[in-house]
């Protein structure tokens, strides 16, 4: 019954978490446009995901493709990983913790 309860509170907070994670991406990105010349670290990086099914690694994937900066290239749903181009690959393995910490916010909400 509790587990009913906190499905709205999850589904609430991974709407939260990822109009925050928009703003943010906006706001990068429109930094990036105003000051030509910064330079960028263009990267394809390689995520590992939770994802369950396959329709949880398109949600991933999408909500990913959505955030202005990122998109993901492919989804391999055999081995759980995306394939993720960013403008902002300088620090992959930050990277690759901050696509974790969304991904557990969005499947939190679909768990």
């Amino acid at each position: 019954m509790a587990h009913r309860l906190l499905r709205p509170i999850r589904i609430l907070w991974a709407l939260l978490y990822f109009l925050y994670e928009l703003v943010i991406a906006n706001a990068r990105l429109a930094w990036d446009m105003v000051t030509p010349g910064l330079p960028t670290h263009r990267a394809i990086i390689r995520v590992s995901t939770d994802a369950r099914t396959d329709l949880e690694v398109w949600l991933v994937a999408c909500a990913v493709s959505m955030t202005p900066g990122t998109l993901t290239l492919e989804a391999d749903t055999e081995r759980n990983e995306l394939y993720i181009h960013t403008l902002y690959g300088e620090d992959p393995e930050e990277f690759v913790r901050q696509i974790a910490r969304f991904e557990r916010v969005l499947l939190g909400a679909t768990r």
